[in-house]
């Protein structure tokens, strides 16, 4: 087991975890920031990024962030985080039963991946279900391809499958704008069907049940907040989001979130750095007065 003791813990090293990292490291703050993978989060899975001024792609962007964060002194730690504890100090454990203090966290963890919620759902990860278009696009260029979403992140990756995919359809029930020229379906997937690999979707509308011919579907609906750590203390509305105040700061004093984690996040890269810096102010603002 491995203790550290720090100023600030950031949990989850995406765009508004490294964003955070770096912006209190640079105010003085001993910091470390935690992922259960590396560097980067969602924007590892993304293509050319739409919302910055130079054609950057996401491992782009995730490179820059990371190589930022570093520069400023953050320590960048692996391991999941599985508990907790606090405040004074908050305890982090993790998965390989490293134990970590500090005097205040950010929790900046994001969303877990995306469910259609069919009984057979597993069976097809991998063999026609994907949460990826920059990493599994490629395999299904000219082919037949659904996309289950389109907010957030989902408008993105529908982008890049556009440019891919011989035919794609966007199924979505929520309100959220869609791509122009892509058609679109007001409804939900309810099964998916195929002997070898996935070959087609039945969606459910207000109009009845239809079959859809399939060869991929990239799921980007019910993606929950990954917060399954995160202790009773910290209030949450009734998706499971965190909830915060304007600068970021949960129901307990010492701990803040950033990104989509938060309620109310738009999910885009210039929201997630913006969530993630103006916590770190917050932090360190708070941090002085102790």
């Amino acid at each position: 087991m491995t203790d550290s003791t720090h100023d600030l813990i950031v949990i989850g090293a995406g765009p508004a975890g490294l964003s955070a990292a770096t912006e209190a490291a640079r105010a003085g703050l001993a910091t470390l920031c935690l992922d259960k993978l590396a560097p980067g989060g969602q924007l590892m899975n993304l293509g050319e990024l739409e919302d910055v001024e130079e054609p950057w792609t996401g491992p782009d962007m995730a490179a820059r962030l990371t190589d930022d964060a570093i520069v400023a002194g953050v320590e960048l730690g692996f391991g999941e985080v599985t508990a907790l504890a606090g405040p004074g100090p908050w305890t982090v454990e993790t998965s390989e039963g490293e134990r970590h203090t500090a005097r205040a966290v950010v929790i900046a963890t994001g969303l877990n991946k995306g469910k259609l919620g069919v009984p057979n759902e597993p069976d097809y990860e991998g063999r026609g279900l994907s949460h990826c278009a920059h990493c599994d696009g490629p395999l299904y260029a000219g082919l037949t391809v659904v996309v289950a979403g389109v907010e957030g992140w989902a408008r993105h990756e529908a982008q890049e499958l556009a440019d891919l995919a011989g035919k794609l359809t966007i199924v979505d029930a929520s309100d959220a704008a869609g791509l122009p020229d892509v058609p679109r379906i007001a409804g939900r997937i309810v099964a998916l069907e195929g002997q070898d690999g996935l070959q087609s979707v039945t969606v459910e509308s207000d109009g009845g049940r239809q079959v859809l011919p399939a060869n991929a579907v990239f799921v980007y609906v019910d993606q929950s907040p990954a917060a399954e750590f995160v202790p009773d203390s910290l209030a949450r509305d009734a998706a499971g989001h965190i909830v915060i105040d304007t600068e970021g700061r949960t129901s307990v004093t010492t701990a803040f979130a950033a990104g989509d984690v938060r309620a109310g996040a738009r999910r885009s890269l210039a929201d997630a750095i913006a969530d993630g810096q103006r916590a770190a102010q917050a932090v360190v603002a708070l941090l002085r007065k102790n």
